[in-house]
């Protein structure tokens, strides 16, 4: 069981787009930092991503500066 995705795809800088939703999030804790510093990241499909019980998102999208699509 997954429960932190702390700055998991973080420093993925030539990621362009990103499609997790199918990850299972339910207890998931911490997303701090998950897609930091993603600056060429556009497009993200979080469908179905649950955020129910998760205590830190803090800088979750920082530097994601190209993010047009939620």
């Amino acid at each position: 069981m997954v429960t932190s995705m702390r700055s998991m795809f973080g420093s993925c800088s030539n990621l362009k787009t990103l499609d997790i939703s199918n990850f299972n999030t339910a207890s998931v804790t911490n997303m701090s930092g998950m897609f930091i510093s993603c600056g060429a990241l556009s497009a993200l499909n979080l469908t179905n991503f649950n955020t129910s019980v998760v205590k830190d998102m803090s800088f979750m999208f920082g530097g994601c500066a190209s993010l047009a699509t939620l």
